[in-house]
């Protein structure tokens, strides 16, 4: 099988021929590469590494627009970014730092929530056609992988994340529970437009990016927001007959059960202690061996063991069971500049032991 068929195959819950594997680098790996790689694309390089392509594509089919909205940027010395949003009935100002994390979010008043609120009951999406973009990446992926539909998070990690910050979503749903309450109603009546457009587009398998963790999520947020608004993610996604899959890179074990009501086809980015808190056994026995995992690779084994260690401890770490599921196992790097060497470890574990 070539990578191709052996995810779609993983995907459709077909048997493969050996375990999937892939990987994600950027600059700091590629830059950091031998001479003999130096020019090398992440195409190339994954490629070199003979593991399966899993592009995390931006290609979902729409645009949001927010009429009378007109958004500025500007750059200072220190490589800070500041973002002004500016309407007739107000301005949100947040900045974002050189390395592109917010450092000022633009959402930290109960004016600014009902600001944002009028601008999103404004709000629309609109679908776009995107197929020649989508048919480019798919050449450069070749016969080697698959192209997902890498979409933007829901309601809840688009607070936590980018419009109040941890701390400012809670306090202000706090002191102010019906006005960021009837925001999240209407920002989740918009996705259910947005999720029914992305779910038209191109690519097959298409994975909702929500960062999900129980550090700065509960389990009752979420249960009343969070799970609902993935789950009508993933009907929008089945009724297309696609592949629907939740990125949740935290700590999800607590809440295992209610993701579970999601219906979700799989999880990627599953991550195991020390890193995580979520065994990716015990995600199956929770949520059925028929989940696909993409199981994140700690970097107790992938960055800081021995590399004569490495084979042996994914020995233990990649139980039967799970060389049995619907298991990619996933040693991301992107971030952080990895040694070649790391990823050859994982290589050649990987083509050295018996499959099934």
């Amino acid at each position: 099988m070539n990578g191709r068929e052996r995810l779609q195959n993983l995907f459709s819950g077909q048997p493969t021929d050996r375990l999937s594997w892939t990987t994600l680098v950027d600059h700091y790996t590629l830059n950091s590469l031998p001479a003999s790689l130096a020019e090398m694309d992440s195409y190339a390089f994954y490629r070199y590494l003979r593991c399966d392509i899993v592009q995390l594509g931006w290609i979902y089919g729409c645009n949001r627009i927010m009429p009378g909205v007109k958004v500025t940027t500007t750059t200072d010395d220190s490589g800070t970014v500041t973002i002004q949003s500016r309407c007739d009935s107000g301005v949100l100002t947040g900045k974002i730092s050189r390395q592109v994390h917010p450092i000022e979010y633009p959402i930290k008043t109960i004016e600014d929530v009902l600001l944002y609120t009028k601008r999103w009951e404004a709000a629309s999406y609109v679908a776009v056609d995107e197929q020649s973009q989508y048919d480019e990446i798919e050449a450069a992926v070749g016969d080697d992988g698959i192209t997902t539909a890498f979409i933007p998070p829901s309601v809840i990690p688009h607070f936590l994340e980018e419009a109040m910050g941890i701390e400012g979503f809670y306090y202000l749903m706090q002191d102010y529970p019906d006005e960021v309450e009837a925001l999240i109603r209407t920002i989740d009546e918009k996705d259910r437009q947005r999720f029914e457009i992305c779910a038209d587009g191109p690519s097959n398998v298409l994975i909702l990016c929500e960062n999900t963790s129980t550090r700065y999520i509960g389990p009752d947020i979420y249960a009343k927001y969070n799970m609902p608004s993935q789950r009508t993610f993933v009907e929008s996604v089945h009724k297309r007959g696609k592949t629907a899959i939740l990125h949740m890179c935290g700590h999800v074990r607590d809440i295992l059960p209610i993701i579970k009501e999601t219906n979700t086809d799989g999880i990627h980015a599953l991550t195991p202690p020390p890193l995580g808190d979520t065994p990716w056994e015990m995600a199956l026995d929770v949520l059925g061996d028929d989940l696909i995992i993409m199981g994140a690779l700690t970097p107790d084994i992938f960055l800081t063991c021995p590399l004569d260690e490495v084979g042996p401890s994914l020995d233990n770490l990649i139980s039967p069971r799970l060389r049995k599921s619907r298991f990619v196992l996933c040693p991301f790097s992107d971030g952080i500049p990895t040694p070649l060497e790391r990823f050859l470890a994982v290589r050649d574990w990987a083509e050295g032991i018996t499959f099934g």
